[in-house]
């Protein structure tokens, strides 16, 4: 048996024990002092002017203090250096060196790499990517004003709408939820006994929409937001649904993870909008068949990162995956495998609302005259066929016969097809690489052209174009939002008229190519300087991050509407086209979305190397941008099947069947009654666990009111954590 002393020593100890622990506690849930979360790193310049740095404390959230540049990277001084004593005797021992909580990473401009500054010489250079500045928006925000002061998000987060209430808006909260906390755990946030009684936690998001909901996303969508976040939750108003989603994909952006597995968010206000309407990934899925899935995933991956338009080079050469219903024998013999290798209209659909969910449009393109090869396998006559020097048909073919007219009519009904799957008011309609050689070499087509008294070989490009654009518009008349279309540069630089409304997407030019176009009065896109399908050993994203036309030239900027990267798949197919898009596509993504000034990419480093870890923690597959490193945040705790399951459950939040929390609590307390009376009819001489406990209530007034204070956590605990196990409220 213990005597009285022994009991109040040992009672003392527990009771400090317990006030440290959730001393420790309170300080992983709430900002005490001056934490090392309160100032952004910062970039020296080294004196040499050969590189530069970032000095940046190994901590998980998005504010950081920033070293001086008197300490950032110096070597540890000797204070015998010089003496005689220092050069004449060896060490006996190894330096005293202080680790440090830094890691310096240099820029080397000589070989364009990020590195280790750690090596005296600088042909040996240590690899390293920029640390992940976790918790900061990509793209960055038009005006993006944090603050230190962190809350903690709950992991029972809920959405209340307050304007125009759209399905899209639970979807889309469902899928950010996933994104923060995951979807496939009951419990998420790691919560503590803080989170019931401090004010400091984050518990909602208020989404005011002004306008009604339209169903499908346009060009000339409202994607602009207002997000603010205090310790009563976070507001985001927008004038349209659009802006919301763009809104809470930057709140997911904001909630990062801090040592202790807290789920923190800093006190933000940000107004943000767009710099450009169109933000587009073109995705090639005729040279290789990319399956629903690996689509799915790079809408994902567009969706966090703000791109708006999916390009989907449907067909090409190679292959016509797209089922055609009204002409059959295009696929069945067009297809690589007219069974698994074909984009149903269902499956079709299906892509259509993952990416509407996101707010992303998509537009496919059929590229015609040329391209077309796979097409001529299932419709006899549409291709021209190719004659030698002999004038003998050599038995090649080239692009679609202009001089026939039912090929017109076939584009027509294929087009009203087309048109009918796929719900934007724009398609592609390509008109890129036309072999002139082959028409050319067809003494058909020369006879044509000498009927119809055309000297140059472009005019008949002209008259075939002008024909395919006369039927897409007749096409669009029975559509309730028009038709529209795109092309690429070529069918301008052909002078081929074009409607008002017409956009040309340029490929191979650069500003100049853009005034040109925009100084005829026609919209324009970009994409030269984002070909993602050209790869390189090393760091590339800064090239993708410096291409921006807008800084060469001053043109009618109304008119240059946005860009688009694309991603064409000779060689990649479902197992690499992903990590070879992402995150080097995000680069290109927040020169379209944020302000012109935004040009630093040293200081876009750390943020797109947290967009890189935030993307993986989503579980998308996607390929590393500078070099070594890891993410700090990174777990993998979700994966595809069960995004496709949060996505495809029409359950929306506030409906989930739970049991009462009311009956849990009531449970809860008679279990802590029960422990009560257990207590109490036990002797306390016959435990010396209880023989403890009562000596020290025993004690003295202030020793009885710290054990009831330590009595009243373990039971509010125990109250929370068999409500905790019966799942989340909304």
């Amino acid at each position: 048996m213990l005597s009285r002393i022994q009991c109040d020593l040992l009672g003392s100890f527990i009771i400090v024990f317990f006030i440290v622990e959730h001393a420790i506690c309170l300080e992983s849930v709430l900002p005490l002092g001056n934490s090392s979360r309160s100032l952004g790193a910062s970039r020296v310049s080294g004196s040499n002017g050969r590189w530069r740095y970032d000095s940046v404390y190994k901590d998980s959230s998005p504010l950081r203090v920033a070293s001086s540049a008197a300490n950032a990277g110096a070597a540890p001084v000797d204070k015998n250096a010089g003496s005689e004593s220092s050069a004449t005797q060896p060490p006996t021992a190894e330096p005293n060196v202080d680790p440090s909580v830094r890691k310096h990473i240099m820029w080397f401009e000589d070989s364009q790499a990020y590195g280790l500054n750690a090596t005296y010489d600088y042909r040996f250079k240590l690899r390293h990517a920029p640390i992940p500045r976790a918790g900061t928006p990509w793209p960055m925000p038009q005006s993006y004003l944090p603050s230190n002061v962190s809350h903690v998000v709950s992991s029972d987060l809920s959405l209340a709408v307050t304007g125009s209430s759209c399905p899209v808006l639970h979807i889309n909260f469902r899928r950010i939820r996933r994104n923060i906390f995951g979807a496939c755990e009951e419990d998420s946030s790691g919560t503590n006994i803080f989170q019931i009684f401090g004010a400091s936690v984050v518990r909602s998001i208020s989404v005011n929409v002004q306008k009604r909901c339209t169903k499908y996303p346009y060009l000339e969508m409202d994607e602009s937001y207002e997000l603010v976040v205090k310790s009563s939750g976070v507001v985001i108003n927008s004038k349209e649904v659009w802006g919301a989603l763009r809104g809470m994909e930057t709140f997911s952006q904001l909630v990062y993870e801090d040592h202790a597995g807290q789920y923190l968010i800093n006190e933000t206000v940000i107004k943000d909008y767009p710099r450009f309407k169109h933000r587009g990934l073109l995705l090639d899925t005729s040279r290789h068949y990319l399956r629903k899935e690996v689509i799915v995933d790079n809408l994902e991956a567009m969706a966090q990162n703000k791109l708006n338009v999916f390009h989907w080079h449907i067909v090409d050469d190679q292959s016509f995956p797209f089922e055609s219903k009204a002409f059959p024998m295009l696929t069945k013999l067009g297809a690589y495998n007219d069974e698994t290798h074909v984009y149903t209209h269902t499956v079709i659909e299906e892509i259509i609302e993952e990416a509407r969910i996101r707010g992303i449009r998509v537009i496919p393109e059929f590229d015609t005259p040329g391209h077309t090869f796979s097409w001529g396998y299932g419709q006899s006559h549409l291709l021209t066929p190719c004659y030698d020097y002999d004038g003998k048909p050599n038995g090649k073919y080239g692009p679609v016969n202009p001089t026939l007219k039912k090929n017109y009519r076939f584009l027509k009904a294929l087009f009203q097809e087309v048109m009918s799957v796929f719900k934007d008011k724009y398609i592609h309609l390509g008109g890129d690489e036309v072999p002139f050689d082959c028409w050319l070499s067809n003494p058909f087509i020369r006879m044509f052209m000498q009927r119809n008294k055309i000297e140059d070989i472009r005019k008949v490009l002209n008259l075939y174009e002008r024909e395919l654009l006369k039927s897409v518009v007749e096409i669009g008349s029975s559509r309730q939002m028009g038709s529209g279309y795109i092309v690429w540069q070529e069918v301008f630089d052909n002078e081929v008229k074009l409607n008002p409304d017409a956009i040309v997407q340029v490929w191979n030019g650069d500003a100049y190519t853009i005034d040109r176009i925009t100084n005829a009065g026609m919209k324009a896109l970009f994409s030269s300087c984002w070909y993602l399908d050209y790869i390189s050993y090393g760091q590339d994203w800064d090239k993708y991050y410096r291409c921006d036309q807008l800084s060469y030239k001053t043109f009618n900027e109304s008119l240059f509407i946005g860009g688009e990267v694309c991603m064409w798949a000779e060689f990649a197919d479902n197992d690499d086209v992903t990590p070879r898009i992402w995150p080097r596509a995000s680069a290109a993504a927040e020169r379209l979305w944020s302000n012109q000034q935004v040009t630093d990419v040293h200081a876009a480093a750390p943020r797109i190397e947290a967009q890189r870890c935030r993307m993986l923690r989503s579980g998308l597959k996607v390929g590393v941008l500078s070099g070594p490193g890891y993410c700090k945040e990174y777990k993998q705790r979700r994966s595809t099947p069960c995004r496709n399951q949060i996505l495809d459950s029409k359950q929306e939040p506030g409906n989930t069947q739970t049991s009462s929390p009311l009956a849990l609590f009531l449970v809860a307390v008679i279990v802590v009654l029960l422990f009560i009376i257990i207590f109490t009819a036990i002797p306390a001489q016959k435990h010396r666990l209880i023989s403890v406990i009562v000596h020290s209530i025993a004690g003295g007034k202030a020793q009885r009111m710290l054990t009831l204070v330590i009595v009243m956590f373990f039971c509010s605990w125990f109250i929370w954590w068999i409500i905790r196990q019966a799942g989340s409220y909304h």
